[in-house]
């Protein structure tokens, strides 16, 4: 080995910690994320329809909402770690998760507890677009930098799939506090605030792990 790559070396060598498992990494996100999920219900207040669809059909469905996004945050984490990505097949399935999981909540709350908008249509979907998405904001950061640790080396779908996961976390929230269950309206505006984060997290993921850019 020549001298200097060989002086190279030993100025760059320094103590290590082995990286944890994609479940303990997502743990350090679970905080952040339940307080997405409860902001909404907190600050505002519990849907009108509620007595009508019961504890399960608003709690326990949000609830399994979120445990579906938290998942998708753990699978974004074992994504980031070279050899562990997911297949072409995985990678497709996942990406079905948050349509199916959104879509499928949303028809049986329809069904339960029929409840549409009668006026200001694209005013509520935006007040629910902006308001699910810029609360799974910090949630998707701080996935992004974990991600970013574990030196992805595809970091656009491991951002997608953090991002997708906190939006859902986060809409499980809004979900909770939006007064109305007309699948144009949740299927639009809620979703949409899903995708968003996903498309922001891939962004999020793949610039935090440019060279020169990445958190250590």
């Amino acid at each position: 080995m020549p001298a200097a790559l060989r002086a190279q070396l030993s100025e760059d060598f320094a103590p290590v910690r082995t990286l944890a498992s994609p479940w303990r990494r997502a743990l350090l996100v679970l905080p952040l994320a339940l307080v997405a999920l409860l902001a909404a219900p907190v600050y505002f207040d519990v849907r009108p329809g509620h007595v009508r669809l019961g504890w399960m059909g608003v709690w326990g469905l949000s609830l399994a909402q979120f445990a579906v996004g938290f998942l998708m945050v753990v699978a974004a984490m074992r994504e980031s770690v070279p050899g562990r990505s997911w297949s072409r097949r995985a990678i497709a399935v996942w990406s079905a998760v948050p349509i199916a999981a959104v879509t499928a909540i949303t028809l049986w709350s329809w069904y339960a507890s029929p409840i549409g908008i009668r006026a200001g249509w694209w005013t509520l979907a935006g007040i629910c677009f902006a308001g699910s998405a810029s609360t799974a904001l910090p949630v998707v950061a701080l996935s992004a930098i974990l991600s970013a640790r574990a030196y992805p080396t595809r970091p656009a779908i491991a951002g997608a799939l953090l991002g997708a996961g906190s939006g859902l976390c986060a809409d499980a929230g809004w979900r909770v506090f939006c007064h109305f269950s007309e699948p144009a309206h949740v299927l639009s505006a809620h979703l949409a605030a899903v995708l968003c984060s996903a498309a922001i997290g891939a962004l999020a993921a793949v610039c935090v792990s440019r060279p020169g850019t990445r958190v250590r």
